[in-house]
């Protein structure tokens, strides 16, 4: 198996199925950011569980901002052992688009961001990151 591209896999989520990309390289990471292109993640529901070292951030479809409408969940992107997590521009922003993901192995430092800034900096063990997409529901 090529390990620059992420795999897929399909995981039960509440009696539905949902699918993921696992990336554990900068080629997969590229692939993730193509998959997830357009989704936003409210800062304030970006958790750290210090216990597992697991970073999540869960992402929503982008939307007409015109529409009162609710924003549906698209996926989250989870971080495995995260050893530090710094957030950078997301304090002064509630939202980000995400469209980078930077990693550099000498630093082991990993960028999650947003027009070229970065919004989360994290030191991490290894590389290991999973775009979990949920499936789609939209009313008939």
């Amino acid at each position: 198996m090529d390990s620059r591209h992420p795999t897929h896999t399909e995981l039960a989520d509440g009696g539905r199925r949902s699918s993921a990309l696992d990336a554990t390289s900068v080629g997969g990471l590229r692939d993730l950011v193509r998959r997830a292109r357009g989704w936003s993640c409210d800062v304030r529901g970006v958790a750290l569980d210090d216990q597992s070292g697991k970073l999540h951030l869960p992402f929503v479809e982008k939307v007409d901002r015109r529409s009162p409408s609710g924003r549906v969940a698209a996926g989250e992107l989870i971080v495995r052992r995260v050893e530090e997590f710094l957030v950078e521009g997301a304090a002064r922003a509630r939202w980000f688009e995400l469209d980078g993901l930077l990693y550099d192995p000498a630093t082991r430092r990993l960028s999650i961001g947003s027009d070229g800034r970065s919004q989360f900096s994290l030191t991490v063990e290894t590389l290991d990151v999973t775009l979990r997409i949920r499936p789609q529901t939209r009313p008939g």
